[in-house]
């Protein structure tokens, strides 16, 4: 028979990684983080630790108690073996996740100029955004990132920059925005100041249509596919698409795709600037052209007026491509 000592306070402590708290908690709802910070509690008094005991203890039922375990194993926190769940040392995950065995160190006798620039690098980057306490982790991450984008230096500390300045140094919105920039082109840091004027050129061109058109909200994705190919491929500046916004007045609420078919008749003639089409079309021809739109218009109005009535559900397409 064991005898212990039952205190009648509980004056220790439970000792929770700051490893946890970066990277897990934050991922964790109520329930998952009660069993965790309950289970680190037991263990620490040494007793066996059985699933039926958590639920006595919190109150748990046995399905919210199965959701708990699996969100923990897929956060890498829980490990189920053939001798049960054990719970996983965050510490020494962390460690075996950055360390790579070296077996024969005469293959790379010294670093390349590429090697020390990166490791400069990553080590500004630590201390710029981290404090100089960046996780392992990290590490794995930013090669990761350098390996999947072929990042320059300067690029790499201007994502974590980027990412910092608006307050989401997170790793989701870190590998969001480096797949963004790639996308884009980016590789040094020459692309990356083109790509962000280009950027700020297309959302300024995009608000000015937004107004011009009392939309009063931001364009669609949809309706944005269009402004890009404006701006991107054809090289227009704003006054050229208020020129298509103008003549687009002719008819009831015009759509994106109604401008689109102006601004890329122009396009295929060659028109480059404002002068360019007012020189390059007959008014003859341009005033035609309003009365055969006025025409359509007032034809779709009829012919909408003649419709009848009819029942509609769920199958129904109710809304056009734009």
């Amino acid at each position: 028979m064991k005898f212990v000592q039952k205190n009648k306070l509980e004056l220790g402590d439970t000792l929770v990684p700051d490893l946890f708290i970066l990277n897990n908690m934050k991922l964790l709802n109520g329930n998952d983080l009660k069993v965790y910070l309950y289970i680190l509690y037991l263990l620490k008094k040494d007793v066996d630790v059985d699933s039926d005991m958590i639920m006595k203890d919190l109150e748990l039922t046995d399905e919210e108690m199965k959701t708990c375990v699996e969100v923990l194993q897929a956060e890498g926190l829980l490990q189920k073996t053939t001798r049960g769940i054990i719970v996983v040392d965050v510490k020494e995950a962390e460690i075996n996740k950055s360390y790579t065995p070296k077996f024969d160190s005469s293959k790379k006798k010294y670093e390349t100029v590429v090697d020390q620039k990166r490791k400069a690098a990553v080590a500004a980057i630590n201390e710029s955004f981290f404090n100089a306490c960046m996780t392992f982790s990290w590490n794995t991450d930013i090669g990761n990132l350098y390996n999947m984008y072929g990042f320059s230096d300067e690029v790499m500390i201007a994502l974590f920059q980027y990412c910092k300045e608006r307050k989401a140094l997170n790793r989701k919105y870190v590998f969001a925005v480096a797949e963004t920039w790639s996308n884009g082109g980016v590789k040094t840091f020459e692309d990356l100041e083109n790509f962000l004027d280009n950027c700020e050129r297309l959302n300024k061109i995009k608000q000015k249509i937004s107004r011009a058109l009392s939309l009063g909200r931001a364009l669609s994705k949809y309706e944005e596919v269009y402004v890009r190919k404006w701006v991107e491929e054809y090289n227009y500046d704003f006054d050229v698409i208020e020129e298509g916004l103008k003549r687009s007045t002719s008819t009831t609420n015009p759509s994106i795709k109604y401008i689109d078919a102006i601004i890329s008749s122009w396009y295929k003639k060659g028109f480059k600037t404002v002068d360019d089409i007012l020189e390059g079309e007959n008014p003859k021809q341009v005033e035609n052209t309003k009365r055969e739109v006025k025409r359509i218009t007032v034809e779709k109005k009829k012919s909408y007026q003649s419709y009848s009535q009819r029942e509609y559900d769920s199958s129904d397409d109710f809304y056009d491509d734009i």
